[in-house]
């Protein structure tokens, strides 16, 4: 079984699939709902940056660390 010690890991992985998920439904709504496709769209990206950032953090984290 695989444990993660790092919180960042697992709230980078939240970010990055609710940024998926956003920006699969604003594309969605781009066609049917054009008004807050937009929003959903930027929130998506947000989410996703938001992620590759935590992840970062955790990365350099590790890599820091010093025993």
């Amino acid at each position: 079984m695989v444990t993660i010690k790092n919180k960042f890991v697992l709230l980078a992985a939240a970010f990055w699939i609710i940024g998926i998920v956003l920006l699969l439904v604003g594309a969605w709504a781009k066609t049917n709902k054009p008004d807050i496709a937009g929003s959903l769209l930027s929130f998506g990206i947000l989410g996703q940056a938001l992620g590759f950032g935590f992840l970062g953090y955790a990365i350099m984290q590790a890599v820091l660390k010093k025993k």
